[in-house]
């Protein structure tokens, strides 16, 4: 298993453009879309340069807090381009390795439901609590 996740490399298959990913490129997908989720739950997946570069006074002291621990560890993802290259990267990785579907348009996500990924999304609801 070790070997989907080993280095950022692109593998062209019949039909379909595969992309694999890096554990820390995916970790930081999926913290970042976790972290929209809490933040502003009906924000696209493009939210979280926003997210990460503003703080919103009607935020509760939980967001306040989930926001500044996403933001120690996603700073690198405030810039628009890094973040919508993972993103795209993400949506071409196969899709076993997702924790999370994104619409097509990119104007929508939502957690994946099978096994796997819900304890993922426990992983991640632990790293920022």
């Amino acid at each position: 298993m070790n070997a989907l996740f080993s280095s950022p490399q692109t593998a062209v298959t019949p039909g379909r453009r595969s992309v694999r990913l890096s554990a820390r490129q995916l970790l930081d997908v999926e913290l970042g879309l976790f972290l929209i989720s809490q933040l502003r739950p009906d924000a696209s997946p493009n939210a979280l340069p926003d997210l990460l570069s503003h703080v919103n006074p009607g935020w509760t002291t939980r967001q306040h807090k989930l926001r500044n621990r996403g933001l120690a560890l996603l700073a690198h993802l405030t810039q628009y381009s890094r973040w919508h290259h993972l993103l795209e990267s993400y949506m071409a990785a196969p899709v076993e390795l997702q924790a999370y579907d994104i619409s097509r348009d990119r104007s929508r996500f939502g957690p994946k439901t099978v096994g796997f990924s819900r304890n993922r999304l426990t992983v991640l609801r632990k790293v920022l609590s």
